[in-house]
């Protein structure tokens, strides 16, 4: 049997086929080869491309100086890339899937990150220190609703009808607030009236007399009080002079009047009566504190029309009147009003008096200059007279045929502190009016410097004589 394949060492031996069928078919599959060889290598180039990461969002994208050619434009093929293959070499041997392994991949565009905020996470201790404040807050709220209901509540319970109720809470919006002063309460709260010494003042009253007083009497300190005939109008004769000096300062706190500003006394200023700057001629001048200051202390008539001219007339001066709740106290005339056509009303000038006191209607300098001024008074013979030693008063006394009348801050060495207006119409100078105003000036002052004891025994005494009245009264009926 002859071998298939013949030795290598025989001389007869040649390469293996040789210039036969099976070169013409690895010389066909050279291009080809090389065509697969370009494809991978742009497959290659592709993927490398894929694998870099996209440039950051916040990193502005620069244009590139070289542009880029594209894959195909114009419906022509880029000429950088291998031909596609000849449809001789490809029907030898056609690929498994050349659509898929030819075609040009598109880019994969990067997907953008979503960046997650990290949820927070609150302590227990946030979480009470809220609760806390909350609860603060609602526990303010209700203490203050509880206190205004509670304060609404004592003031329903507090208020007693009285005759004698100075309505000084109805006067707090229209009482004007001096410059640089803050609005005190206004309001004195009376209690109820003292009637022991009510009843020892209408004692002091004769019978079928034709004295017709009205008293009006506050405890500051207690609220106390006693009321007899207090809102009646009165000729208000020199009195009337306590409302003007409150005006002055006002306008002084206002800056409207200055206390060393000159004042000329002219012709239309001269008055008779009370007061010694009529004696002086035309032309005198006076600062405006000496003319108030006379006003007062000497009750000068010259001087009050000096002053009335010049804090702007009679209408305006009434209309601060109205604005202070002084409602019946009025100017008409000139002083001295012999006709006594100026009136007032004891409510009216202890009201103004209460005003002052609290520290309303002018700066606390200017009250303290009037009380000053008050004080030095010449005329010491009503309400000062009925007081005893170490007592001390600040009022302003007025008289005419008609009308005899003081009203008057009293500060007592016990401490105690009361005001007292007390208005008598008369007839034809009646000097029972006068001394009915001395009379009480020391009832009251007596009263208010007693002792506990003895002002528990006299009230006890008091209610016995009532009672024996009432039974007497009783056996009489029957």
């Amino acid at each position: 049997m002859k071998p298939f394949f013949k030795s290598s060492k025989s001389s007869n031996s040649t390469s293996r086929f040789p210039g036969g069928e099976g070169s013409q078919t690895a010389e066909s599959l050279k291009p080809l080869v090389s065509q697969l060889r370009q494809r991978q290598q742009t497959r290659e180039q592709q993927q490398q491309r894929l694998k870099t990461p996209p440039p950051r969002r916040n990193r502005p994208r620069q244009a590139s100086t070289s542009p880029i050619p594209p894959l195909i434009a114009n419906n022509r093929r880029n000429p950088n890339l291998p031909p596609p293959p000849s449809s001789q070499s490809l029907s030898r041997r056609p690929l498994s899937s050349p659509s898929s392994s030819l075609s040009p991949q598109p880019p994969v565009s990067a997907r953008p990150r979503v960046s997650k905020q990290p949820k927070r996470r609150f302590s227990p201790m946030i979480y009470g220190a809220r609760l806390l404040i909350l609860g603060v807050g609602i526990g303010v709220i209700s203490g203050t609703v509880l206190s205004v209901l509670s304060s609404l509540g004592r003031l329903g319970s507090s208020a007693t009808p009285t005759t004698a109720n100075l309505g000084l809470e109805s006067q707090l919006e229209a009482t004007p607030t001096p410059v640089g002063v803050e609005t005190l309460p206004l309001s004195v709260q009376l209690n109820q009236e003292i009637q022991t010494v009510k009843q020892q003042i209408l004692a002091l009253t004769p019978e079928n007399s034709d004295l017709k007083p009205g008293i009006l009497l506050v405890d500051l300190d207690t609220g106390g009080y006693v009321d007899i005939n207090s809102e009646s109008a009165f000729a208000a004769a020199s009195t009337i002079k306590v409302p003007i000096l409150v005006a002055f300062f006002q306008a002084v706190d206002e800056g409207k009047i200055s206390l060393n500003e000159v004042l000329t006394m002219e012709g239309q200023h001269i008055a008779g009566g009370s007061g010694d700057m009529q004696y002086q001629p035309s032309g005198t001048e006076y600062t405006a504190l000496e003319t108030a200051t006379k006003m007062i202390v000497i009750s000068d008539n010259t001087a009050t029309n000096m002053l009335i001219e010049r804090l702007g007339g009679a209408e305006f001066i009434n209309q601060k009147f109205l604005d202070w709740g002084l409602h019946n106290t009025v100017i008409r005339d000139v002083l001295p009003d012999l006709r006594g056509t100026n009136k007032t009303t004891p409510k009216d000038l202890v009201n103004l008096l209460t005003q002052l006191n609290q520290g309303g209607l002018v700066s606390m300098k200017s009250r303290d200059r009037i009380f000053r001024i008050m004080e030095k008074t010449e005329n010491d013979s009503l309400l000062a007279s009925g007081l005893g030693r170490g007592a001390t008063i600040a009022h302003k006394t007025g008289n005419l045929k008609s009308v005899s009348g003081d009203v008057g801050l009293i500060d007592l060495p016990n401490g105690k502190r009361y005001l007292l207006a007390v208005l008598v119409e008369r007839n034809d100078e009646d000097s029972a009016a006068e001394s009915l105003i001395r009379n009480i000036s020391q009832t009251v002052y007596e009263s208010f410097t007693r002792s506990p004891e003895t002002e528990t025994e006299s009230t006890e005494d008091s209610e016995v004589e009532e009672s024996d009245n009432s039974e007497d009264t009783e056996e009489d009926d029957q």
